[in-house]
């Protein structure tokens, strides 16, 4: 009845939430729907038989293949929290020389996207990577020594790529934690082990769920390590892959539609435990102030580990520039490039079948963004003010938030299967094989940080605001255009920012749904590491880390100037 109300009063914000639903529905739910009602027919008749396929315990390759997903993904969190945690700790509860630089440097991996950072550890430590083979020439070994290889490669990357996760969330944890608890604490005689046992570690505890949730995503999802280093490995997230390109889409829709299983019901019992766990309930106070190091050792110890963690976190960035300058096919057998050009870039800029792929990446990315921020802005609207009802609203909140616990893979199998024949809503065409799939893949894909950065914005906007425009008479449209988007522009923006950096190096949806004519960046660094055209393959991965890192600045600048101006 609160819905029927509400849309009487106000026909267009009706208009409004009529068409997000309607477009909720057929991007999202539709496709998911699709792919698991493909997932039980066989022959145009309802079965179970691609299930038991998949479960058949006599020959349990694919049973092989979701434990190892599973194991990589558990393994990813536990050794990202291991390196994050402490990390976060030393730089929030200590003031020593150089904090701030290392505190912005330790992010450093945030610049690269997953199939950047695993061609920059293929050159680096891969079977031909520089480390083994200098390693090797240094102290005259028969073969190369610390190749990556198999399942420590897999883990090294994946912990190198997602223990910022944790890095940011216990750094922000604890820069919130309630000053008076520890000094309680203290007071009562705690010693050091019991007040971080007993006392931190409780109220840390909702931002480590949280991070374990997006690394045991990330890594669930994972493709381009497993393709590169996984080896006899089987991963569920390869399985797709390579059940669809042996023309066994039955099993790739399949192992979809379990592998989306896993992700969602795991998303499902770590916001459960987080919501009902004591732990997660918060209490305000003033945060503790940072130790100031003050002995020399320390300080000297602590300015050592600093910089070797600096040369770590820079060493595949670094590798990736030098690869980058590199004539394709000079680098063999040598130990360290002999020939270099600067032929790689300028073709990024001058060749036209070069180009193409950045500019496919640029445009595809920003449709896809543009049309989350709009929908996105829309759903938030009715979530953080609840004028249609706190069911509406949790509805939205849900529908919006599902694809995040879809993995990429999964979502593209499900745009195959619902785009594959045509239907009214898309004029009777069928989608297959256009350029409209991989920003629709996109869309999906990136949605939901879009829509938190909304939630968060409106959070903070007084509703006292709207009221009184419409005391004065103002309708609902003047009141949105003039009050309400003004002030949620530098979350919205902020949203937007992080969509479209990841949509830029986005590979594991793109790799099953482009065509050569709309081929990104992320396919163009694959073939052409594929085609042993390494300097190429690198060039285009530095192209996609400064893009990456311009648009991250600009954005970061632009929405600094806008709260400066609002707050003025």
């Amino acid at each position: 009845m609160r819905v029927v109300d509400h849309l009487k009063r106000n026909w267009s914000s009706g208009l409004v939430l009529a068409g997000l639903f309607f477009l909720l529905a057929i991007l999202i739910y539709l496709p998911l729907f699709d792919l698991l009602k493909e997932s039980l027919r066989v022959h145009g008749q309802w079965s179970f038989e691609n299930f038991q396929r998949f479960f058949d315990f006599k020959k349990p390759v694919y049973l092989r293949a979701l434990w190892g997903s599973v194991a990589i993904s558990v393994l990813s969190v536990l050794g990202s929290a291991v390196v994050g945690v402490p990390l976060a700790m030393l730089f929030s509860r200590f003031q020593f020389p150089g904090r701030k630089i290392f505190g912005v440097l330790v992010t450093l991996p945030v610049l690269l996207p997953p199939l950047v950072g695993v061609l920059a550890f293929y050159f680096l430590m891969g079977e031909t990577g520089i480390i083994p083979r200098v390693l090797q020439k240094i102290f005259g070994l028969k073969s190369a020594p610390l190749v990556l290889a198999g399942v420590p490669a897999i883990l090294l990357v994946h912990i190198y790529s997602f223990y910022v996760f944790f890095y940011l969330f216990a750094r922000n944890a604890l820069a919130g934690l309630d000053r008076s608890l520890e000094e309680a604490a203290n007071g009562l005689g705690a010693s050091r082990f019991m007040l971080w046992r007993r006392v931190i570690l409780p109220q840390l505890q909702p931002a480590l769920l949280g991070a374990s949730m997006l690394v045991f995503m990330n890594a669930m999802a994972s493709f381009t390590a497993p393709y590169m280093f996984g080896g006899d490995w089987r991963f569920l997230s390869l399985e797709i892959y390579n059940a669809k390109l042996n023309g066994d889409l039955a099993l790739s829709i399949t192992q979809a539609v379990v592998l989306a299983a896993i992700s969602v019901l795991f998303l499902f019992l770590i916001r459960w435990y987080g919501r009902d766990h004591p732990a997660t309930r918060g209490s305000k106070g003033v945060a503790m102030p940072p130790r100031y190091v003050t002995k020399p050792w320390q300080k000297i110890l602590l300015a050592v580990l600093g910089s070797i963690l600096i040369v770590v976190l820079m060493l595949p960035q670094l590798t990736l520039v030098l690869i980058a300058f590199v004539k394709n096919g000079t680098w063999t057998w040598q130990i360290l490039p002999e020939q270099f050009t600067l032929e790689n870039f300028v073709s990024l800029f001058m060749a036209g079948e070069v180009a193409e792929p950045w500019l496919n990446s640029l445009w595809m990315s920003a449709a896809a963004t543009a049309a989350g921020a709009v929908v996105a802005m829309s759903a938030a609207y009715f979530t953080a003010r609840p004028r249609a009802g706190r069911a509406m609203s949790n509805l939205i909140d849900a529908s919006v938030m599902l694809p995040w616990a879809v993995p990429g893979t999964v979502v593209a199998i499900a745009l195959i299967i619902l785009f594959d024949e045509p239907h009214w809503f898309t004029a009777g065409n069928i989608l297959i094989g256009s350029a409209a799939l991989l920003p629709l893949a996109y869309f999906m894909r990136h949605l939901p940080m879009q829509f938190r950065a909304c939630v968060a914005a409106f959070a903070q906007l007084d509703p006292a605001l709207e009221e009184a425009a419409q005391n004065l008479g103002a309708r609902w449209s003047m009141r949105f255009r003039r009050i309400t988007l003004p002030l949620i522009l530098p979350g919205l923006l902020t949203g937007s920012m992080m969509a479209f950096v990841i949509a830029l190096g986005e590979f594991v949806s793109s790799i099953l749904l482009y065509t050569y004519s709309n081929r990104p960046l992320s396919i163009a660094i694959f073939s052409e590491l594929r085609l042993f055209n390494l300097g190429s393959a690198a060039a285009y991965s530095v192209l996609l880390i400064l893009l990456i890192g311009l648009v991250t600045w600009l954005s970061q600048k632009w929405a600094g100037k806008e709260s400066d101006s609002l707050s003025a």
